[in-house]
């Protein structure tokens, strides 16, 4: 797969991020609401916990490791952008790790706590005004930060 410059490969992986983010947010509002169809009785905490512990971070695994996967795919086709990159002295890139880049397990952590606290926030109160309000805001957090986090950290490794 041939790409036209390097902005084009960071959209792809950003727009497979945010599916992934999708299908995972999706797939929890499947679950929470047919939680209270099954309870029709406030759940208990133990639910919510193994909702976070458990469902989260498998609903996560699926979406977000195809997401992954591809992304590696999509960089690995376009390798005369790392050759670009380590004549400028990124030499970084050259080589390929079996683990997460920093850029995926920064989106992975970001997602995770987002939407850990985007369920515990469900959980409480889901009626309530600020739920209304404070859900959306953590989902556009969670959205801007996986934007920013897959623009910013390849260019700015050197800080860490």
């Amino acid at each position: 797969m041939v790409f036209s410059n390097l902005m084009t490969v960071t959209a792809a992986i950003i727009l497979l991020y945010l599916a992934a983010l999708f299908l995972t947010v999706a797939t929890l509002l499947l679950v929470s609401y047919r939680t209270p169809t099954n309870f029709p009785k406030k759940t208990s905490p133990q639910f919510v916990w193994i909702l976070i512990f458990v469902v989260l971070p498998f609903v996560m695994l699926i979406y977000f490791g195809v997401a992954f996967l591809i992304g590696d795919k999509i960089s690995e086709g376009a390798d005369w952008l790392n050759a670009m990159r380590s004549e400028l002295g990124a030499d970084w890139l050259k080589t390929k790790e079996e683990e997460l880049s920093f850029t995926e397990s920064l989106v992975a952590a970001v997602s995770y706590v987002g939407l850990s606290g985007w369920l515990w926030l469900r959980w409480r109160n889901p009626i309530a005004p600020s739920t209304k309000i404070l859900g959306p805001v953590i989902i556009a957090t969670v959205i801007i930060l996986i934007i920013v986090g897959v623009i910013w950290v390849p260019d700015y490794h050197q800080i860490f």
